[in-house]
């Protein structure tokens, strides 16, 4: 209760400065910033509470914001590489350091490291980040019978063929029923017990984000401060703030690579958050860059003859910016004999519920990611896509994928996946626990 106060009162106190700004008052601490003083920021950096680094000023500004503007890029690397400051605040004319930036220089100071890349990835066994470990294909049976089948699929740690001809649909009808479970049943239940359920789980959440962060992220890290308050924010208020936890995904941390082998510490809360979430439902095509051998290309060739289903197996980001993909991709280079240059193009003609736009929407929604020049759409586990088209350039291959809409259509239509998903004897596990199971494990395990 105490932080959630303390938090009411800075709001409060931030939203007096940003409509009645007081000129030439800020601390000593932001004149240095201002003044490129790189000597006196370094001595008092490490001095600041975090929470104070990154207070509004009572002049409607920030330090980030003043190193930014004035064009000291020793400062904005210091604030932003050995603090971690919070890149999301914005200032009395409504705008993010980022886009206070008045040169080129100072903007790729805000760009995710370039060693570092979230739209494409290698096709490697031992990478954590593998085409292997974000795909799943699925296909019928009946389709599939009088097709070669790839000799090695059956064994393949992320190809599975489901054995009966209502796989695919059971598939649709398994995570609409998780759907339902989270967004009306459970809450359902809540409200019949003053909300007492909801409470419990939100702890609950809580906590597994919060073991996750200290078992994976070291308290010397530059972003663990920053780790830490967007969880307190996220469930600081009676209702779940989802938003917070999308930044939480697009921090460069450890956490990243944690989540991509165990999604669950940070998908089960978003899926009680999905309506929340709706202005960033996205509609449109989002572009993602992959390096896959022949056997791979082979296999998604079968699915698209054989209707299967590309199933997303954990958190996956794709860029509305296609060049973004293709450069990552590494189209534009010379062939690799080994492994080809593919670009995935995923195109949802409905706003989709499992696909959240991060960037900056309007006024009222900001960007949520980090890092806004990515322009991020970020897919939840278990988005579901069939393969529309594969098209074979001179150096690269293009894969056009098509999202299968699993929202039910109605109150009704949740209630009957949810049955339907019991009757099946499938399973939903929620942070630590885990409601009916038996003979299917569930996809949202």
């Amino acid at each position: 209760m105490g932080n959630s106060q303390h938090n009411i009162n800075r709001k409060t106190e931030e939203q007096n400065i940003l409509q009645n700004p007081h000129e030439g008052e800020a601390s000593q601490f932001y004149w240095a910033c201002r003044n490129g003083d790189v000597e006196h920021v370094k001595e008092l950096l490490n001095t600041i509470p975090y929470q104070d680094l990154n207070r509004l000023e009572p002049n409607g500004s920030t330090p980030l914001h003043a190193a930014s503007y004035n064009g000291h890029s020793i400062i904005v690397g210091l604030l932003l590489r050995e603090r971690g400051c919070q890149r999301d605040r914005v200032n009395r004319h409504g705008l993010t350091a980022y886009e206070e930036a008045q040169t080129e220089e100072i903007r790729q100071l805000f760009y995710r490291p370039s060693e570092r890349n979230r739209f494409c990835e290698e096709d490697d066994d031992d990478s954590n980040d593998s085409i292997g470990n974000r795909f799943t294909v699925n296909v019928k049976k009946e389709e599939k019978e009088d097709d070669e089948k790839p000799d090695d699929f059956a064994y393949d740690q992320w190809l599975v063929g489901y054995e009966t001809s209502e796989e695919i649909e059971w598939v649709k009808a398994d995570f609409a029923a998780g759907k339902a479970i989270c967004q009306k049943f459970i809450p359902y239940l809540s409200d019949k017990q003053c909300g007492s359920l909801t409470h419990i789980l939100q702890q609950n959440f809580s906590e597994e984000l919060d073991k996750l962060i200290c078992e994976h992220i070291p308290k010397t890290h530059r972003e663990f401060e920053k780790c830490k308050m967007l969880i307190q924010k996220a469930f600081d208020k009676q209702q779940l703030q989802p938003e917070y936890l999308l930044r939480l995904y697009t921090l460069e941390t450890p956490v990243y690579g944690a989540l991509s082998k165990d999604a669950g510490p940070l998908f089960h809360p978003l899926l009680f958050a999905l309506n929340q979430l709706k202005p960033r439902h996205f509609q449109g095509t989002s572009y993602r860059g992959v390096k896959m051998v022949e056997e791979d290309l082979h296999a998604y060739r079968w699915a698209m003859k054989s209707r299967g289903a590309i199933e997303t197996r954990t958190f996956c980001s794709t860029s509305l910016d296609r060049s973004v993909a293709a450069r990552f991709a590494g189209i534009n280079r010379p062939i690799n004999n080994e492994r080809r240059s593919v670009l995935m193009a995923f195109n949802f003609p409905q706003p989709c519920d499992t696909a959240f736009n991060l960037g900056k929407i309007s006024a009222e929604l900001s960007c949520v990611s980090e890092y806004e020049n990515e322009a991020e759409v970020l897919m939840l586990p278990s988005t579901l896509f069939i393969v529309r088209q594969i098209e074979t350039a001179a150096n690269y291959v293009t894969i056009q994928l098509e999202n299968i809409e699993t929202k039910p259509k109605s109150r009704s239509a949740y209630f009957k996946a949810f049955f339907k998903n019991m009757k099946r004897n499938a399973s939903i596990t929620i942070g630590s626990k885990t409601y009916y199971a038996k003979e299917h494990p569930s996809l949202l395990r």
